[in-house]
């Protein structure tokens, strides 16, 4: 196995210069190893020691090894920023979200061989980044987009549900439904836990706090037909 070649079974970080001293993670075992372009002495040991069988296939290879510059450009990911990162990440989101599945999905192995798969730039996110701050932002996302929605709408009809599960835990629902470009829409605007008694006082307290945060008017038909905010 030449100093050069070893590097295959390295990642190798994006901002790497010729010269310059790196650690390259190992793609068998996810160790981190210390060294260079012109020193790969590191590497060559981590490889006899940890992976002989490895070591010993790859030398008896007599195929043309990958330069450097392809081992760099199989490790180079989509930048945050990059409009397919963001394209993927949100396509992720919607698919946990949408499917109730748990977190956790983005630290099996299956899952990110699959997206490997799918596109080897995309960086998965992790469990941590999802649920302090991916999920909350496409929340308040969707959230505005139905604010919007609502406001573009001339009257909405709202109904109220309350119920309580199988362990007696409260849950508060409320939907809304309106005309809009000639058709008729129905959304969900909340469901959320209620706790404490379910007196009408505490029904009526949770009820407007939902609709004010959706910035919906609510208004009382009266007897003579008009409305009264």
């Amino acid at each position: 196995m030449s100093s050069k070649s070893v590097l295959e079974h390295f990642t190798v970080p994006d901002d790497f210069q010729n010269g310059n001293t790196f650690k390259g993670k190992c793609m068998h075992c996810g160790t981190l190893i210390s060294g260079s372009y012109k020193v790969t002495s590191n590497f060559v040991t981590h490889m006899k020691r940890k992976h002989r069988d490895l070591y010993i296939l790859h030398s008896e290879n007599k195929e043309i090894q990958p330069t450097l510059t392809q081992c760099i450009k199989k490790s180079v990911k989509y930048s945050p920023s990059d409009p397919k990162q963001l394209e993927m990440t949100n396509a992720l989101i919607m698919f946990i979200a949408g499917d109730l599945l748990p977190l956790s999905i983005v630290e099996s192995e299956e899952f990110k061989n699959l997206m490997e798969k799918a596109d080897t730039k995309y960086q998965v996110p992790s469990r941590k980044h999802l649920s302090s701050k991916l999920l909350h932002e496409k929340s308040v996302e969707i959230k505005n987009n139905l604010v919007n929605t609502l406001k573009r709408a001339e009257s909405v009809c709202l109904t109220i549900d309350l119920w309580s599960s199988r362990q007696m835990r409260g849950f508060l629902g409320i939907t809304g439904h309106f005309i809009l470009d000639w058709a008729m829409k129905s959304v969900m605007i909340c469901c959320k836990r209620f706790k404490g008694r379910h007196t009408a006082e505490s029904i009526r307290s949770e009820y407007e706090e939902v609709v004010t945060s959706f910035e919906i008017v609510l208004r009382c038909r009266l007897a003579d037909g008009t409305f009264e905010s």
